[in-house]
Protein backbone atom coordinates (compact mmCIF):
# COMPACT_ATOMS: atom_id res chain seq x y z
CA UNK A 1 0.00 0.00 0.00
CA UNK A 2 1.16 3.25 -1.20
CA UNK A 3 1.81 5.61 2.22
CA UNK A 4 1.05 9.09 -0.17
CA UNK A 5 1.98 11.43 2.62
CA UNK A 6 5.21 10.54 3.68
CA UNK A 7 6.65 10.07 -0.14
CA UNK A 8 10.35 12.31 -0.41
CA UNK A 9 10.94 11.87 -3.59
CA UNK A 10 9.91 9.45 -7.01
CA UNK A 11 12.66 8.63 -9.06
CA UNK A 12 12.24 7.04 -12.99
CA UNK A 13 14.71 4.25 -14.66
CA UNK A 14 14.52 3.15 -18.47
CA UNK A 15 14.53 -0.87 -18.79
CA UNK A 16 18.12 -0.35 -18.95
CA UNK A 17 18.60 1.05 -15.83
CA UNK A 18 18.98 4.98 -17.01
CA UNK A 19 17.74 7.69 -14.40
CA UNK A 20 15.31 9.65 -16.60
CA UNK A 21 13.98 11.66 -14.20
CA UNK A 22 14.03 12.53 -10.48
CA UNK A 23 11.41 14.84 -8.70
CA UNK A 24 9.79 15.57 -5.30
CA UNK A 25 6.75 16.85 -7.19
CA UNK A 26 4.20 13.65 -6.80
CA UNK A 27 0.32 13.36 -6.93
CA UNK A 28 -2.40 11.05 -6.76
CA UNK A 29 -4.94 12.66 -9.31
CA UNK A 30 -8.80 11.10 -9.25
CA UNK A 31 -8.63 8.54 -12.03
CA UNK A 32 -11.73 7.92 -13.91
CA UNK A 33 -10.36 4.70 -15.46
CA UNK A 34 -9.28 3.63 -12.79
CA UNK A 35 -7.50 -0.18 -13.05
CA UNK A 36 -8.18 -2.64 -10.33
CA UNK A 37 -5.53 -2.97 -7.31
CA UNK A 38 -3.88 -0.06 -8.82
CA UNK A 39 -3.13 3.91 -8.51
CA UNK A 40 -2.74 6.46 -11.01
CA UNK A 41 0.57 8.52 -10.16
CA UNK A 42 1.76 11.66 -11.83
CA UNK A 43 4.57 13.70 -11.94
CA UNK A 44 5.20 16.92 -12.62
CA UNK A 45 8.31 19.50 -13.61
CA UNK A 46 10.25 20.79 -16.33
CA UNK A 47 12.01 19.70 -19.16
CA UNK A 48 11.27 15.80 -18.69
CA UNK A 49 12.37 13.73 -21.08
CA UNK A 50 9.86 12.41 -23.44
CA UNK A 51 8.96 8.65 -23.21
CA UNK A 52 6.53 6.99 -25.18
CA UNK A 53 3.96 5.64 -24.23
CA UNK A 54 3.26 1.99 -23.11
CA UNK A 55 7.26 1.91 -22.90
CA UNK A 56 8.49 -0.07 -19.65
CA UNK A 57 9.94 1.65 -16.77
CA UNK A 58 10.97 0.84 -13.18
CA UNK A 59 9.46 3.37 -10.75
CA UNK A 60 11.53 4.00 -6.82
CA UNK A 61 8.99 5.12 -4.19
CA UNK A 62 11.79 6.60 -2.36
CA UNK A 63 10.08 7.32 1.77
CA UNK A 64 11.24 10.23 4.40
CA UNK A 65 12.11 6.84 7.03
CA UNK A 66 14.70 5.77 4.57
CA UNK A 67 12.52 2.70 2.98
CA UNK A 68 12.70 2.31 -1.16
CA UNK A 69 9.37 0.57 -2.86
CA UNK A 70 10.17 -0.64 -6.79
CA UNK A 71 7.27 -0.66 -9.22
CA UNK A 72 7.48 -1.96 -12.88
CA UNK A 73 4.89 0.09 -15.23
CA UNK A 74 4.35 1.30 -18.17
CA UNK A 75 3.99 5.23 -19.18
CA UNK A 76 0.94 6.59 -19.75
CA UNK A 77 1.40 9.50 -20.87
CA UNK A 78 4.49 12.04 -20.98
CA UNK A 79 5.20 15.11 -21.69
CA UNK A 80 8.34 17.36 -20.94
CA UNK A 81 6.01 18.95 -17.86
CA UNK A 82 4.09 16.05 -17.18
CA UNK A 83 4.33 12.37 -16.70
CA UNK A 84 1.93 9.70 -15.63
CA UNK A 85 1.77 5.76 -14.48
CA UNK A 86 -0.57 3.39 -13.08
CA UNK A 87 1.33 1.26 -10.08
CA UNK A 88 0.14 -1.80 -8.53
CA UNK A 89 2.36 -4.08 -6.09
CA UNK A 90 5.61 -3.14 -5.16
CA UNK A 91 8.99 -4.51 -4.15
CA UNK A 92 10.71 -2.78 -1.10
CA UNK A 93 14.25 -2.90 -1.35
CA UNK A 94 17.64 -3.74 1.33
CA UNK A 95 18.88 -0.65 2.42
CA UNK A 96 21.82 -0.10 0.13
CA UNK A 97 23.47 2.14 2.84
CA UNK A 98 23.93 -0.83 5.16
CA UNK A 99 26.37 -3.14 2.96
CA UNK A 100 29.88 -2.60 2.00
CA UNK A 101 30.58 -0.24 4.83
CA UNK A 102 33.79 1.03 5.63
CA UNK A 103 35.90 3.21 8.31
CA UNK A 104 38.06 5.46 6.24
CA UNK A 105 39.78 8.46 6.91
CA UNK A 106 40.60 11.31 4.18
CA UNK A 107 39.40 14.43 3.14
CA UNK A 108 37.01 15.50 0.07
CA UNK A 109 36.15 18.87 -1.18
CA UNK A 110 32.69 20.49 -1.35
CA UNK A 111 32.14 23.44 -4.10
CA UNK A 112 28.37 24.34 -2.59
CA UNK A 113 25.26 23.20 -0.89
CA UNK A 114 21.51 23.17 -1.64
CA UNK A 115 19.33 24.60 0.94
CA UNK A 116 15.55 24.61 -0.27
CA UNK A 117 15.28 26.24 -3.48
CA UNK A 118 18.46 28.26 -2.77
CA UNK A 119 21.95 27.25 -3.84
CA UNK A 120 24.82 28.70 -2.04
CA UNK A 121 28.49 28.70 -3.66
CA UNK A 122 31.73 28.85 -1.06
CA UNK A 123 34.05 31.39 -2.01
CA UNK A 124 36.93 28.55 -1.60
CA UNK A 125 35.69 24.61 -1.68
CA UNK A 126 35.31 23.61 2.17
CA UNK A 127 36.86 20.70 3.55
CA UNK A 128 35.06 17.79 4.21
CA UNK A 129 36.66 14.63 6.28
CA UNK A 130 35.66 11.30 5.76
CA UNK A 131 34.58 8.86 8.85
CA UNK A 132 33.20 5.71 6.82
CA UNK A 133 31.53 5.22 3.75
CA UNK A 134 29.68 2.84 1.83
CA UNK A 135 27.27 2.08 -1.29
CA UNK A 136 24.48 4.27 -0.28
CA UNK A 137 26.18 7.48 1.93
CA UNK A 138 28.52 8.60 4.31
CA UNK A 139 29.96 10.54 7.63
CA UNK A 140 31.71 13.16 7.45
CA UNK A 141 32.92 16.10 9.54
CA UNK A 142 33.11 19.55 8.38
CA UNK A 143 33.66 23.23 10.30
CA UNK A 144 30.55 24.27 8.32
CA UNK A 145 27.40 23.75 9.57
CA UNK A 146 24.85 22.06 7.60
CA UNK A 147 20.94 21.04 8.50
CA UNK A 148 18.71 18.42 7.83
CA UNK A 149 17.69 18.48 4.26
CA UNK A 150 20.88 20.28 3.24
CA UNK A 151 22.07 18.52 -0.05
CA UNK A 152 25.94 18.94 -0.49
CA UNK A 153 27.70 18.81 -3.27
CA UNK A 154 30.85 16.06 -2.41
CA UNK A 155 34.06 15.75 -4.25
CA UNK A 156 36.65 13.04 -3.44
CA UNK A 157 38.31 9.96 -4.52
CA UNK A 158 40.99 12.68 -5.95
CA UNK A 159 38.23 14.66 -8.18
CA UNK A 160 37.06 11.11 -9.47
CA UNK A 161 33.13 11.31 -7.74
CA UNK A 162 31.45 13.84 -7.47
CA UNK A 163 27.92 13.47 -5.67
CA UNK A 164 24.87 15.20 -4.40
CA UNK A 165 24.09 14.03 -1.20
CA UNK A 166 21.26 14.84 1.13
CA UNK A 167 21.82 15.25 4.72
CA UNK A 168 19.74 12.58 6.77
CA UNK A 169 21.73 13.07 10.46
CA UNK A 170 22.99 15.92 12.02
CA UNK A 171 25.30 13.76 14.82
CA UNK A 172 26.49 15.56 18.11
CA UNK A 173 28.93 14.52 20.96
CA UNK A 174 28.52 15.17 24.60
CA UNK A 175 28.54 18.65 24.70
CA UNK A 176 26.10 19.29 22.31
CA UNK A 177 28.31 20.21 19.72
CA UNK A 178 28.02 18.89 16.49
CA UNK A 179 30.34 16.01 15.75
CA UNK A 180 29.53 15.00 11.93
CA UNK A 181 26.89 14.58 9.46
CA UNK A 182 25.15 11.25 8.34
CA UNK A 183 24.13 11.59 4.23
CA UNK A 184 22.31 9.81 1.75
CA UNK A 185 24.16 9.62 -2.05
CA UNK A 186 21.29 11.12 -4.64
CA UNK A 187 21.33 9.93 -8.01
CA UNK A 188 24.10 7.57 -7.91
CA UNK A 189 24.56 6.21 -11.75
CA UNK A 190 25.49 2.39 -12.22
CA UNK A 191 29.06 3.44 -13.36
CA UNK A 192 29.78 5.51 -9.97
CA UNK A 193 28.28 3.03 -8.08
CA UNK A 194 30.64 0.48 -9.72
CA UNK A 195 33.28 3.34 -8.56
CA UNK A 196 32.40 3.45 -5.00
CA UNK A 197 31.97 -0.55 -4.75
CA UNK A 198 35.37 -1.01 -5.77
CA UNK A 199 36.78 1.79 -4.05
CA UNK A 200 35.41 0.39 -0.60
CA UNK A 201 36.62 -3.03 -1.27
CA UNK A 202 39.91 -1.93 -1.57
CA UNK A 203 39.69 0.13 1.39
CA UNK A 204 37.98 -3.06 3.57
CA UNK A 205 41.76 -4.89 1.84
CA UNK A 206 43.74 -2.55 3.23
CA UNK A 207 42.05 -2.04 6.73
CA UNK A 208 42.14 -5.91 7.16
CA UNK A 209 45.85 -5.43 6.17
CA UNK A 210 46.65 -2.93 8.67
CA UNK A 211 44.67 -4.76 11.65
CA UNK A 212 46.67 -8.03 10.89
CA UNK A 213 49.57 -6.22 10.64
CA UNK A 214 49.03 -4.51 14.07
CA UNK A 215 48.30 -7.74 15.33
CA UNK A 216 51.79 -9.20 14.14
CA UNK A 217 53.49 -6.18 16.07
CA UNK A 218 51.86 -7.38 19.12
CA UNK A 219 53.66 -10.89 19.26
Amino acid sequence: MINKDKISRVLVYSSNGKLLISTKSVYFPKDFFKLRGQDLVMLKGADFPLISKGEPVEIIFEYVNGNRVKYNTTIDLCTEYQVNFHVGEGEVLKERRRSFKVSVDFDGLSPFYIRGEEMLTFDDPIILHFVNLNLGGAYFKSESEFECGDQVMLNFMDGDMQLLAEVLRVQRNDDGDIDGYGCRFLDVSQTQEERLARFIFECQLLERERRRAAEGNNF
